[in-house]
């Protein structure tokens, strides 16, 4: 099936395929993505971005050329706008404002306000890998680079707008409180998004450690996956209104297991 914003027929005519792609991190398989990556989808989208579809009553297509945009600067505003407002805390009105379109460009480009949805959350994934990943690369002492990979989580999950808390979160538990298991294409998604926090964080707790631990596999899954269950918890409670002091607190708990 086609991402939203790419039209059912090429320019030659013919319709493209786009089959399902199994997310990858460091080599390990994460999930299943409906969408080819966001780098793929963004210049696919940029193609047909401003391209409105009319049939003639001969059957044959015509395009009319309207105000061109490029995607990933309007997706970077949307994901901005859900992440702060989430997607039902998010109107039409407000959304097109905030990615600066149309209403006419907008359905011409992406379809509806929860395709635009999804791509924020591909975007987000890509964008919280790749910082994450930067952040351990050097890294070679497991305790170190499992508190970089959790003050890196919590410094995106600062709000750079004023609110009451000063915590916006992390858009993969706020879509997970908002949206709960009622849509089953953004569950698979968010799976996809766990995924590559464990993934960051059985890489780091995979280095040697100064201490001469060894652990087994199952004990790397099983610290990784704590630690990516307790840093969503505590980006819940930091948004409900933990103190900072709290937050160190449990920060120090989680350090605590990795010698």
């Amino acid at each position: 099936m086609p991402p939203a914003g790419i039209l059912a027929l090429s320019a030659d005519g013919h319709r493209p395929e786009y089959p399902q792609q199994l997310a990858s991190f460091d080599g390990e398989a994460v999930g299943h993505c409906s969408h080819e990556p966001i780098a793929l989808l963004a210049s696919e989208a940029k193609r047909w971005s401003g391209v409105t579809c009319h049939i003639r009553s001969n059957g044959l297509i015509s395009y009319m050329r309207s105000k061109e945009f490029d995607p990933d600067d309007v997706l970077q505003e949307a994901l901005k706008t859900f992440w702060q407002q989430g997607f039902e805390g998010t109107n039409m009105p407000e959304l097109l404002d905030s990615m600066g379109v149309g209403r006419a460009s907008f359905y011409n480009a992406f379809g509806s306000k929860r395709e635009v949805f999804l791509q924020t959350l591909d975007l987000y994934f890509v964008m919280v890998r790749t910082h994450l990943e930067g952040l351990i690369l050097d890294v070679r002492d497991p305790r170190t680079a499992a508190a970089l990979l959790i003050d890196g989580i919590l410094a995106v999950a600062k709000s750079p707008e004023a609110n009451a808390t000063g915590w916006r979160g992390c858009l993969i538990g706020n879509t997970a409180l908002e949206v709960g298991g009622n849509d089953e294409e953004i569950v698979d998604r968010l799976k996809v998004g766990v995924e590559i926090l464990r993934a960051l964080f059985r890489k780091a707790i995979s280095l040697p450690s100064s201490a001469g631990v060894r652990r087994s596999k199952r004990e790397i899954d099983q610290i990784a996956l704590q630690l990516v269950a307790n840093v969503q918890g505590l980006l819940v409670l930091a948004k409900s209104g933990l103190s900072e002091a709290d937050i160190k607190l449990a920060r120090s708990a989680m350090l605590a297991t990795i010698r």
